[in-house]
This record gives C-alpha cells, sequence and structure tokens, in this order.
C-alpha cells in the first residue's frame, strides 16, 4: 500500500464497521507497521479522516478516533431531521421516472446488505439516491458527515441485526411515498426512522 488516499480508505472502513471503536488512540508508528509504509502517508490519512470529522489528530501522537457523548450525538440527530427531510421534500419536488428507478435499483441493492457488516454503506446508498434529485450536493455531503459520525458509534452493536426486519420495512415505505410523490406521508416516515435510529443508539449506549 502506497497511497494515502488508499490508506485514509481503509483506516475509514476500519473505523465505520466498528473494529477502531470510537475513542481508539491510532497510534501513527503502529500504522505505519501494520500497511508497511513510512509515517508520512499515515500522517497525511490521518488529516484526511481528521477533515471528515472522523478523527481527532493529536500532534506528535497520531490520533483518536471521534467519540460523541449522547448530547452531542442527539444533536446530531437533530441536524439530520432538518437537512434531511428538507431535501427529500426537493427531491420529490423534482423527481422523474429516471430517478424512481435509480432508487428503486438502489434499495433493492441496499437491502442485501441489510444485517452484514456493510450495513452501513448499503444505508447510505439507499439514502443518498433517494435525496439525489435535489440537487444540492453541499447539503447532501453535509448530511454523509452526520450520518458517518452516527455509524461511528453505532457499527459496534451486533443487536443491529435484530432491527433488520423493520429498518428494510421502512425503507419500502419511505420508496414508496416517495414514488407516489407523497411529500407529507414521505416525511414523516423519514422523522420516524432517523428517530428510531436515535433511540436505539442512546439505548445501547446506555
Amino acid at each position: 500500500m502506497n497511497s494515502t488516499a488508499t490508506l485514509a480508505d481503509a483506516l475509514r472502513e476500519e473505523i465505520l464497521s466498528g473494529q477502531l471503536l470510537p475513542g481508539s488512540l491510532l497510534s501513527q508508528t503502529e500504522i505505519a507497521s501494520r500497511f508497511g509504509v513510512s509515517r508520512i502517508p499515515v500522517r497525511d490519512a490521518l488529516q484526511q479522516l481528521a477533515a471528515q470529522r472522523l478523527v481527532l489528530v493529536l500532534p506528535g501522537k497520531g490520533a483518536r478516533v471521534i467519540e460523541l457523548t449522547k448530547d452531542e450525538l442527539a444533536q446530531l440527530y437533530d441536524l439530520r431531521v432538518l437537512l434531511e427531510c428538507d431535501l427529500l421534500r426537493r427531491s420529490i419536488e423534482k423527481a422523474g421516472p429516471r430517478d424512481h428507478a435509480e432508487v428503486e435499483y438502489a434499495l433493492r441493492k441496499s437491502s442485501l446488505e441489510a444485517g452484514r457488516p456493510g450495513w452501513g454503506d448499503g444505508d447510505w446508498l439507499f439514502h443518498a439516491a433517494l435525496y439525489a434529485p435535489a440537487g444540492r450536493a453541499r447539503q447532501l455531503a453535509m448530511v454523509q458527515e452526520l450520518r458517518r459520525n452516527c455509524v461511528v458509534h453505532a457499527a459496534r452493536y451486533d443487536t443491529l441485526a435484530e432491527r433488520t426486519a423493520a429498518w428494510l420495512d421502512q425503507h419500502e415505505g419511505l420508496f414508496q411515498s416517495f414514488r407516489n410523490g407523497r411529500i407529507e406521508e414521505a416525511v414523516r416516515r423519514l422523522e420516524r426512522h432517523i428517530d428510531a435510529a436515535r433511540v436505539f443508539l442512546m439505548d445501547s449506549l446506555g
């Protein structure tokens, strides 16, 4: 491995999959040894992850995976409701048959990831497709960052598999409302979907 981007991708996957838990110390020396690279690409990769707010850089030491309080996580979910519901409204207003087909494809593909270690990628695939017709790339990027911060804290819980059926039902309902142009119904479904994720995570944190 000789690419900073590739190293950043590998570390990001370890963080989002729960292999590196919130608060974990990321030693430049240890990472360089593990991936067979010098400390320079490690430093640069950690800076990339810091820019994505997945790690906090510790000068001279490496970095630490973000670890948010319950209050901070609650704030993230409040922001998600505001930004994602706004995107969904705009998306439904603009969406046409081709967009409906793209979202249905993403839904079917993401359903295959449900209950598996890669569930976060599948979930984002569906939601990104759902919001794409809104044409608001900057707002979508903000949502992705918020969702990643939530995933970091949720990925460690094996009990996510217990929610698979409900998760799939919620996605299916969202898609049906989206395709049929029922804006307010879709927004209510999305609010409940995000709130269910919030409650699950908060309960898991104790």
